[in-house]
């Protein structure tokens, strides 16, 4: 399992809207969007931002590896 699979099924966990994520990540929203489709790549800051908003943890990316 990929980084971006991992955080696309917690968004989808939460329900929260990918527009809304965007906003509270400061990501835009177009990029989100294809980086949680796994069509960009994931950028280091970005994934600290989202796991942060998330509530993920290093280990929930365990399978990602």
């Amino acid at each position: 399992m990929q980084a971006y699979e991992v955080i696309s099924r917690r968004v989808k966990r939460t329900g929260i809207p990918v527009a809304e994520l965007a906003r509270r990540t400061d990501i835009h929203q177009v990029l989100l969007g294809r980086t949680l489709h796994g069509e960009r790549v994931l950028k280091a800051d970005e994934l600290i931002r989202l796991s942060r908003e998330l509530n993920l943890q290093l280990s929930d990316f365990d399978e990602a590896c």
